[in-house]
């Protein structure tokens, strides 16, 4: 299962981010960051706003697209949200370059 904590994880280490470094930018101390990247504590809405200011992608809309759960959505929806999901790894692959 994908979740929000894991999904910052991956983004944070596409970008080359140390945690100590992505904790500060994002103005939480690092543990509070490992917590919440390993599913221990839940991120706030506030810090969900900060991984997009920081990373400069949508942590969440990333979760969600890339969420392997049969949850019961159409194959359309499902479609979409691969489309989605490509577009905001394209989007975290530019990040990276600059």
């Amino acid at each position: 299962m994908t979740t929000l904590g894991s999904t910052a994880r991956s983004v944070r280490e596409s970008l080359g981010m140390t945690q100590k470094a992505a904790a500060e930018a994002l103005g939480v101390s690092a543990v509070h960051l490992s917590n919440v990247e390993r599913g221990v504590t839940p991120p706030s809405a506030s810090l969900i706003s900060r991984f997009t200011e920081v990373y400069r992608v949508d942590v969440y809309v990333l979760c969600y697209c890339t969420c392997e759960e049969n949850d019961g959505v159409s194959e359309g929806v499902k479609q979409a949200r691969r489309k989605l999901a490509e577009a905001l790894r394209r989007q975290l692959g530019d990040a990276v370059k600059v």
